[in-house]
């Protein structure tokens, strides 16, 4: 069930037009899609959707933080993915108008707008690009769903947890490379323990890698993180 959103103003189309459903979209096109149903703003904390609820409808984010989540059998919490300004998300359920395949949760305030099943295509039958920009999202997505499952399978804990610092760091991360996110979600990120994660980080820390602040992680050598991630290019 959706909760504590609630309607905005007309939202502004300097994100949106930077994101990639609206690649090669003529203007008139993305206004309408815009104009259908008026943006939405969540609190910090706010449910957007839940896994099992009605699909139908997908979000393009303006400003903001989502996370996206599954519960597993066990209650345990496990991130998929964090959505930032000018992503979509929900696009599965747009699709196929079934029920979300997971849920979505602000981490900060945010600010997005829908786009209904119908007047996605709707616009798409009129501007093919459409279709075009959202397959190549779906490939990208499900190309991080496979790259997760074999971190998962063959590496270690550090590579996964150096890999989720730098890619919240690319979406998130500001001038001084600092991240705004708790251990447990960042925990939650990288499928592991809030004490692992915490061990990994102090130990990082003592070795120069990281700063480690309450609510905020700041990257400081990130050759090193980069090679704890992907390996030596030289290798």
């Amino acid at each position: 069930m959706t909760s504590n959103i609630k309607s905005g103003a007309k939202v502004k189309t300097d994100t949106v037009e930077l994101a990639r459903l609206f690649s090669q979209v003529p203007e008139a096109v993305r206004q309408r899609l815009l104009g259908v149903a008026p943006p939405l703003t969540l609190k910090k904390g706010a449910t957007l959707f839940e896994r099992g609820g009605e699909g139908g409808t997908m979000f393009v984010v303006q400003e903001g933080r989502l996370e996206i989540s599954i519960i597993n059998d066990a209650g345990r919490k496990i991130v998929l993915n964090q959505i930032g300004p000018g992503h979509c998300v929900g696009e599965i359920s747009m699709i196929d108008n079934k029920a979300r395949t997971a849920s979505a949760t602000a981490m900060e305030p945010t600010k997005l707008f829908s786009v209904s099943r119908k007047a996605f295509l709707d616009a798409a039958a009129s501007c093919p690009q459409l279709s075009v920009n959202l397959m190549d999202i779906l490939c990208e997505r499900l190309r991080w769903v496979s790259a997760s499952v074999e971190e998962y399978a063959l590496h270690s804990f550090e590579l996964r947890l150096a890999r989720r610092l730098l890619v919240l760091n690319k979406s998130f991360g500001d001038a001084e490379r600092s991240i705004g996110i708790t251990q447990t979600d960042l925990a939650d990120f990288a499928g592991a323990t809030r004490e692992s994660v915490n061990k990994t980080l102090m130990q990082w820390k003592q070795d120069g890698l990281v700063d480690v602040q309450r609510g905020r992680i700041f990257l400081k050598e990130m050759p090193v993180l980069e090679r704890i991630a992907f390996g030596d290019p030289a290798d």
